[in-house]
Formats: C-alpha cells, structure tokens, sequence
C-alpha cells in the first residue's frame, strides 16, 4: 500500500497546520494515484484493522475504500499497524515514501504522542530507527480505543465512529474440568489488586493468574481504570507472575496466541487471563483478523455481575464464522467504551480543512457512513453520535513509545 508524501501537512504551530491543507484540495483534481496524497494513521491495535479496511485493505481482503467529499479532494486514508505484521521485533517504520524511518507507535497512547510531535514538534523516535525524528507532515490522525492521554487542553479532538467492549480472555492448558468461563467484576478487581483467586469450575477449584498488557495500549488504560478502577502499581504487582512467563514481558493487546503461550508456560492446570477487545474477538473468530481465537483455544469470559448486581453475560454471540456483538454488554458504562480517530482540533473544527471534516466528522462523513465495514471487524456504529468533536484533550508530551 503506498503512503502519504505530502511532507508539508503537519507543520511546528497550528496556524501554519491550516495553511498546509490547501496545495492538497487546490490540486488534487489531477493527482497521481490517490494514495500519495492521503492521511497517514497510527496508533491502537484494537482499531488497525477496521481503520485499514477503511483504507481499502486488511489482512489481504478488499473493502470499499472511504474519502472526503469531491469538492475537498477525494482524499483517502492510510492506517499502519502498531506492529510490523510482516516482523513484529522490527520497531521501525517509513510512514512516506523516501522519507525518515522513525519509531512505529505501538497502541493507543502511542499514537497520541506521535500526533502530537507531528503537531508541535519535538521529534519522534529511538536510536534503532535512525534517532528522534522530524516528524512534521508524516502523521495526520492517530487511532485510539481510549479518551485523551492528556486532560488538559484541547488541541487533540477524539472522533468517536463505533462501541466496543471489554471482558476477560481466558486460557488454560491440561485441565480436567476445562476453564472458568465467568466472574464478576468484584472477583476480577481483586485479582488486578493483588488478591489470589481460586474459583470452581464445577468439577474442581482452578487457580487464575492475571496478566498484563502493554502499557502504550488504550486497551490497557480502559481495563485497569475504567472496568476494574485499579491504579498501575496494583496492576503491575497482580501481573507480574503472567508478565514473567513466556517472553517475560506484557501481552501485546488481543494476542490470543501469546496469551496461550504464557498458559502453555504456566503450571499444570492454571489459568491465564487478560483483558481483551470483544470486536478484536469478533473479527479474530470471524476470519476478517489474523490470530483466530478459537485456533489457540481462548475464549473470551462472561461477566455475572457489573458491581451493582447486573448480570452482562457474554459480550458476545453465536459461534465461528458468525460471531455477532452483544449490544447490551456493549452498551455497559464499565465494559464498554467508543473508539476514536484523534485529529489535530485545528482541522476538525476550525474553518476550512473539508477533506478532514467530510472524512471524520459528523454522522454523514464517510468513515460514520460505512457501517458494514464498521460492524464487519466487530464494532457496534454509533448512528447519530458518530463523529462528534466535543471529546478533546491536549498534547502528549514524549518522543518514543
């Protein structure tokens, strides 16, 4: 997929972010191919790959690609995974054709920070991809499965497009009753503070060991604050017998794989759990995403009580390859949560700039209009609230993951 090579589109201070758009709308009528001048994404792993079927591809199947209005250009997206999928241990990433290679941002709070030195400047990057980097024009909009990293400011608009969902995955290796399949959220508090849990299968007591997910992840931050209210010392604490396991480091968000591999390097009949996206569930199960659940025997877990004594059940339904969302769990104030497109506040909702607006913003722009891809990777559309610019937050600071 060929990226972005408008150099000249994010630059040092927001007034000068809104002058860079207008060689782009002034010129594209007789543009190359589209891709050269479309707006580079990165960020959270739980979005990649619906923002990239929005972009055209994902995980080699073609989906209608979406784009701003004619009048604004028809402008297109391009959306780069939080890894590399061809080599996960490659840090490194070129977001234009013969521009810098910098650092990938890996996860939600990633993407923000690279947005933000693509904002402001600073520079983005570590010395195993050439240094901190120029970022300036190289990042357009970010993906986040969470709100603002930074409450305070607004120079970072979060557009919401769909719902998801938050619960448990859970594996165990070799045991004879097969795994608990369903907690409350008061048994899974504890456990992310610290307290053992030991819980009956009905056939026998299995011990549950939490484990961690990497810290750049909006996955992480809704899960540990939102659904469970846990600070980050009592998470790190809970997680490090799981996090020791295996590789001996954080789960990378919705790794089913992994999350079988530190079972499988588990003791006998222990089982491991972590929280984990129900759309990246969906799409997984559903042969749309890579890493199939159901290939690795993880399953995502029930949740009996929500606190105030309300039974969620499952966030999801039915079974491989039509697994459906369930929009009561989705809908939970706990468990579920929107998903976001980050733009720089000066392009959502100052004057001009339609090729960002009629992309993003509004219930009729293009990316809240296709809801069959949206529902497609497991997300609930948002209808009318879909592509609000009322969430805002302020810049990230930081040059790196």
């Amino acid at each position: 997929m060929l990226k972005s090579s408008n150099s000249k589109r994010l630059v040092l201070t927001i007034a000068a972010l809104t002058a860079a758009v207008t060689p782009l709308m002034t010129g594209s009528a007789s543009a190359d191919p589209k891709q050269l001048t479309a707006l580079v994404g990165v960020g959270s792993d739980t979005t990649q790959d619906v923002v990239n079927a929005l972009a055209g591809e994902a995980n080699g199947n073609l989906y209608p690609p979406v784009r701003s209005s004619t009048a604004s250009g028809a402008v297109q997206i391009v959306s780069y995974n939080a890894l590399n999928p061809s080599n996960p241990a490659d840090p490194c990433f070129t977001p234009t054709p013969g521009g810098p290679t910098t650092q990938r941002p890996n996860g939600s709070g990633s993407g923000q920070k690279a947005l933000s030195r693509a904002i402001a400047g600073g520079g983005w990057g570590i010395a195993a991809c050439g240094g901190v980097q120029d970022v300036s024009g190289l990042i357009q909009f970010s993906r986040s499965s969470s709100g603002p990293s930074n409450a305070v400011g607004t120079d970072l608009t979060f557009i919401p497009f769909g719902r998801d969902a938050l619960s448990f995955a859970y594996y165990r290796a070799g045991g004879a009753g097969g795994p608990v399949t369903s907690l409350t959220r008061q048994q899974l508090q504890s456990l992310w503070q610290g307290t053992p849990l030991v819980v009956s299968n009905g056939t026998e007591n299995v011990t549950i060991i939490a484990c961690g997910i990497q810290t750049g992840s909006g996955t992480h931050s809704f899960w540990r604050g939102t659904s469970l209210g846990v600070t980050q010392a009592q998470d790190d604490a809970a997680t490090a017998t799981c996090n020791a396991l295996g590789t001996g480091t954080r789960l990378e968000e919705n790794d089913a794989a992994g999350l079988k591999a530190k079972g499988d390097a588990a003791a006998a009949g222990v089982q491991v759990i972590v929280g984990f996206s129900a759309s990246s569930f969906v799409a997984k199960s559903n042969g749309v995403s890579s890493n199939n659940p159901a290939a690795s025997n993880v399953g995502l877990g029930a949740i009996s009580d929500n606190g105030s004594g309300v039974n969620l059940g499952s966030p999801v339904s039915g079974s491989a390859p039509n697994v459906a969302a369930n929009a009561t769990f989705y809908n939970s104030s706990l468990f579920g949560r929107n998903v976001y497109n980050v733009l720089p506040t000066a392009f959502a909702t100052g004057a001009g700039n339609n090729d960002y607006k009629t992309l993003f913003v509004g219930a009729s722009s293009a990316v809240c209009q296709a809801t069959t891809t949206i529902q497609t990777f497991g997300f609930l559309p948002l209808g009318a609230g879909c592509g609000t610019t009322t969430l805002q937050g302020g810049l990230v600071v930081g040059s790196n993951n």
